[in-house]
């Protein structure tokens, strides 16, 4: 990682046993989500610790670096899923097959947008075609 304001690096961040894919990075650069293997790692910049999200692909974090969406790879249970990295608790954003991009949960972990095909979560969907959803917890 390079900070260009004060033109230092640090790293390289790689998995334990395999390279790293990069997610996404908080808005302040202070949290760097990464794949390795089938687990997701959150990279945390001013203590150089990583925090293990096992058996997960993670989708996206919040700006604040807070809140992890992520898409577990166990298909019997939701598609998505936001977890408070903080305390380690989990909200269920989609029991329906939907999927995200980064950028797509608002700060503070309040608001998760996401698309999907599933004609139930809603009523009334019938047009057949992939529709975005927001999902607000309070």
């Amino acid at each position: 990682m390079w900070d260009r304001t004060d033109d230092t690096s640090s790293g390289p961040i790689e998995g334990p046993s395999k390279a790293a894919t990069l997610v996404q990075l908080s808005k302040d650069g202070s949290k760097v989500v990464y794949l390795s293997g089938s687990d997701t790692y959150i990279h945390d910049e001013s203590s150089g610790t990583d925090q293990l999200v096992p058996n997960v692909r993670g989708v996206a974090i919040d700006p604040t670096g807070r809140y992890l969406l992520y898409a577990p790879h166990d298909t019997n249970g939701p598609s998505l899923t936001l977890r408070d990295l903080q305390t380690g608790t989990d909200e269920i954003v989609s029991n329906q097959l939907a999927s995200a991009g980064t950028d797509a949960v608002s700060a503070g972990g309040r608001d998760v947008v996401f698309h999907s095909t599933a004609d139930d979560i809603v009523p009334g969907d019938t047009n057949g075609k992939s529709d975005v959803f927001i999902r607000r917890f309070y």
